[in-house]
């Protein structure tokens, strides 16, 4: 594909993200993945606002109308984005234990990313403060960032019943997962920015005990590690968003491949060059031909992606099928993984990952992308269940930024 085709589609997706932010107004909420990709066709009372402790997703809007802002000069855009702070300055000014290890998601792509195109010393006041909130989930003897529940273990009092039982209040103790590489960003933006070192060491200090636990000897990557609470001592695998413990969730891996790649070039530390080395090796030898992964590589050939393989029948397709196995895909793996490997590419040029980028721009462009401006999502095919997700959409549009050289990136 031509630059010219990139282009058209990145003006598509920055059209679409102005819509968005029109239909959002001033309620973001945790919009969750549709197969119609009509994500606010739903009952906004139902939905968990912005301060809910489970929240993680609404930046990725925020995030994509930034990007529309830059490249359109849209300001109007950059308005929405402010008229929303009152929303983010309460969940870590107001509540800060009612936080996971989502502030970097929520702040890189909000306000971090707003003080990089404004300049705005709002922002970064509150980015910083994100950055102080996160790093205060850091667990000295483990020397890892925990992901989920408040770090007193309590239960804010707005919790519904369903969710007190949920692993990631429940069982959350002494827990880290892979996709906090992507948060680490936020802290090693805040320690340039302030020159207060404790939030990169906090940051290096998570991404070596990611290298060390959660990535296997033949270049697999693990969904969770649990530590022993007490004394930090590593203890076992743990898996919450891959098919079991033991299997290698797709995305999980592109998590890593991006983080390790932002962390290299915080840091220029050789080791994260090399995790990305032995993590793409390890990706681009199970992906399939055109770039978009199955949503865990070692999902079984009669197994559904859908609720980790246990539902056994779904009306949209025979999930028990193996020939079916093929629609068990996640292109938002596709995408953040392509992102991952440009931030690579960036500093050092690698044929093979150069090769996946074009192939996965190609892919996604072909099959994969909606560009009715009709239909808010952006992405299909996500996370193994046939998905528009807001997460894959914020990835895509990035891929097609990162191609055309657009000057403001949010990590």
């Amino acid at each position: 594909m031509e630059n010219k085709e990139y282009r058209d589609i990145y003006e598509a997706i920055c059209r679409k993200a102005a819509l968005n932010a029109q239909r959002i107004g001033t309620d973001l909420r945790e919009f969750p993945g549709r197969m119609d990709g009509r994500y606010f066709d739903v009952d906004r009372n139902t939905l968990r606002p912005v301060e809910h402790i489970f929240c993680w997703t609404p930046s990725f809007f925020t995030g994509m109308a930034l990007m529309a802002a830059q490249h359109t000069g849209n300001l109007s855009l950059v308005r929405w984005v402010e008229s929303l702070y009152e929303k983010y300055r309460a969940k870590v000014f107001d509540t800060p234990a009612d936080t996971m290890h989502d502030l970097g998601f929520m702040y890189t792509l909000y306000s971090t990313l707003a003080y990089r195109l404004t300049g705005s010393d709002t922002m970064k006041e509150l980015s910083v403060r994100a950055a102080e909130v996160l790093a205060h989930r850091f667990v000295p003897n483990g020397r890892y960032i925990r992901a989920w529940g408040r770090m007193d273990d309590s239960l804010p009092d707005y919790i519904e019943e369903s969710l007190k039982q949920n692993n990631f209040f429940a069982n959350s103790q002494g827990l880290a997962i892979v996709d906090c590489m992507m948060n680490l960003p936020l802290l090693f933006w805040a320690g340039e920015t302030t020159k207060d070192k404790f939030f990169t060491n906090v940051a290096i200090a998570h991404a070596d005990t990611t290298l060390k636990n959660f990535i296997r000897e033949d270049g697999s990557v693990c969904h969770a590690y649990r530590f022993d609470e007490i004394t930090g001592e590593p203890a076992e695998e743990y898996n919450d968003c891959g098919y079991s413990v033991g299997s290698h969730w797709a995305r999980g891996t592109a998590w890593a491949v991006y983080g390790f790649a932002l962390a290299w070039r915080f840091t220029g530390l050789e080791r994260y060059r090399q995790a990305v080395l032995k993590l793409t090796g390890k990706y681009l030898e199970l992906c399939a031909p055109d770039g978009v992964p199955v949503w865990d590589f070692r999902l079984p050939e009669d197994k559904p992606a859908r609720h980790f393989g246990s539902q056994e029948t779904w009306e949209y397709w025979d999930i028990t099928d193996p020939a079916n196995r093929t629609l068990n895909v996640d292109s938002s793996a596709a995408a953040i993984m392509a992102c991952g490997m440009l931030e690579f590419l960036s500093k050092e040029e690698n044929e093979s990952m150069r090769q996946y980028v074009q192939t996965v721009a190609r892919t996604l462009a072909q099959q994969y992308l909606e560009l009715d401006p009709e239909c808010p999502g952006v992405l299909r095919q996500q996370n193994g269940n046939a998905t528009f997700a807001s997460f894959g959409d914020y990835f895509a549009m990035e891929l097609y930024a990162r191609l055309l050289n657009e000057p403001i990136l949010a990590w």
